[in-house]
């Protein structure tokens, strides 16, 4: 393995793990637990806070589909991720404005699958760290 894609593959490992344990604390911790007047306010934190992991996740991603292709899987299970990221975006929007609690029980449904899909997904690079990496050749 070339000394480049290692450090992707750690890059994203990292940038994973951070985004898995948010992903799992907010589903386990913050939404069940958090007062409605405190919405906005986690949800602009998360924001500032996560979207650099997002970002730097993404361009390790497309970066290391070019070195292997069998890394097509974490990218795909990202963009996956994205669309259960962007509606619960939408829902945890319309909280802030009004709480509805129907929506309320499939905004807890999608956080329980993005949680499935971002550990399947450090699941998938953790393995592949440790399996898929014969040598490291530094030139």
């Amino acid at each position: 393995m070339e000394f480049s894609l290692y450090c992707l593959l750690i890059t994203n490992l990292v940038c994973s793990s951070i985004y898995t344990s948010y992903v799992f604390c907010a589903q386990v911790i913050i939404f069940p637990l958090i007062n409605e007047r405190y919405y906005e306010d986690h949800m602009e934190r998360s924001m500032k806070a996560y979207v650099i992991f997002l970002a730097t996740e993404f361009i390790t991603s497309v970066l290391m589909t070019f070195y292997r292709t069998e890394l097509i899987v974490p990218i795909i299970l990202l963009l996956l991720a994205y669309i259960f990221i962007i509606v619960m975006y939408r829902l945890e929007d319309t909280f802030v404005s009004r709480v509805i609690t129907e929506q309320y029980d499939r905004f807890r449904t999608y956080g329980w699958i993005l949680c499935f899909i971002c550990f399947s997904r450090w699941m998938f690079l953790f393995i592949y760290a440790l399996f898929g990496v014969e040598n490291i050749e530094i030139n």
